[in-house]
């Protein structure tokens, strides 16, 4: 019976029997330092991923300022060039003289 115990305990000494004794003490302790990392790596992905997207807004943001600022100054422009031409064709029509041939009509062009 002796030799039979010891035959097994050396056979289970080779396959790494304190391996597996360590293996079965250490198994709550080495599943929650995994889980851990896991939980640690996934974290990193998604932290990683909000700060992608926090920049991806931040630079809309900005192109829809400057966009917005374009179509500001190009409304301030139209608005200031339709008064313009609205001063010159009142103006215009002031000067106009429907009579041929008159004097006093600027630039004479012989209407």
């Amino acid at each position: 019976m002796n030799e039979i115990l010891t035959t097994i305990l050396t056979i289970v000494t080779t396959l790494g029997g304190w391996e597996m004794v360590k293996y079965f003490i250490n198994r709550k302790s080495n599943s929650r330092i995994a889980e851990a990392k896991a939980d640690g790596s996934e974290f990193t992905v998604l932290r990683d991923t909000v700060v992608f997207l926090q920049e991806q807004l931040q630079k809309k943001e900005e192109r829809f300022a400057e966009q917005t600022d374009v179509v500001r100054r190009l409304t301030a422009e139209n608005l200031e060039l339709t008064r313009e031409n609205a001063m010159l064709k009142t103006e215009r029509a002031l000067k106009l003289c429907e009579r041929k041939n008159c004097a006093q009509r600027q630039p004479q062009s012989g209407y």
